[in-house]
């Protein structure tokens, strides 16, 4: 059998964030319950590294080794986890409906209350 390959990241590099990258003309994008299959834009997310690191082996290996997962790049596993989550904040807090649309998010964190 052949060998997954080496996806460890440098560890040197202090990588910590993840951008997807598909051109889209407009800077805001509007959340909501109107689908648009297919459509990417890039963001950056800051993750833990440990989550990182185990995402990208596990993108690495599926799109090298497993066609059958569907798996070609991390954003397939990002995007359906990210969606499911939502669904189940959506679920819990807002009674299954979609929340209000947003055309751009404050910037920084919110202050603790």
């Amino acid at each position: 059998m052949t060998q997954p390959p080496d996806a460890a990241p440098d560890s040197t590099s202090g990588v910590n964030e993840i951008t997807v990258s598909v051109a889209v003309p407009g800077s805001d994008q509007v959340t909501g319950t109107e689908a648009r299959s297919g459509r990417r834009v890039q963001r950056t997310v800051n993750f833990d590294q440990d989550v990182l690191d185990r995402a990208r082996a596990a993108a690495t290996y599926l799109a090298a080794y497993e066609p059958s997962a569907e798996v070609r790049s991390l954003a397939d596993i990002v995007n359906p986890a990210v969606a499911a989550y939502v669904a189940e904040l959506e679920r819990r807090y807002n009674g299954g409906e979609a929340f209000r649309p947003v055309h751009r998010m404050p910037p920084g964190r919110p202050s603790r209350r």
